[in-house]
């Protein structure tokens, strides 16, 4: 039996999409105009303040730092692949604006 190569790696990705909408999943991943992935979920990240999309892609751009695009609203939108998965331990960035909790 011969091995089978890998053809795509999970990865999270942070888009500057659209102000107005956000990734939900199934949304076509590209680079260099060709489709190379797609998106299995998406959402609007409070702690990176823009989308956050996880998906699989060829494993060559699964790196952290590889720059795709991610098709959203008809028109593509820059995005990077960022480390599994990308959060704020301390929820400094959450809390910055808040005020302290009455005790």
């Amino acid at each position: 039996m011969s091995a089978r190569p890998v053809r795509s790696t999970c990865c999270s990705l942070l888009i500057d999409g659209p102000e107005d909408a956000d990734p939900w999943g199934r949304e076509a991943v590209y680079a260099d105009g060709a489709r190379v992935g797609r998106l299995t979920s998406g959402g609007y990240s409070v702690a990176f303040g823009r989308s956050i999309g996880m998906g699989y892609v060829r494993p060559d751009l699964a790196h952290p730092g590889t720059k795709l695009f991610v098709r959203m609203l008809g028109a593509l939108w820059p995005a990077e692949v960022v480390a599994d998965s990308p959060y704020d331990p301390n929820n400094t960035r959450i809390r910055a604006d808040s005020t302290p909790a009455r005790s």
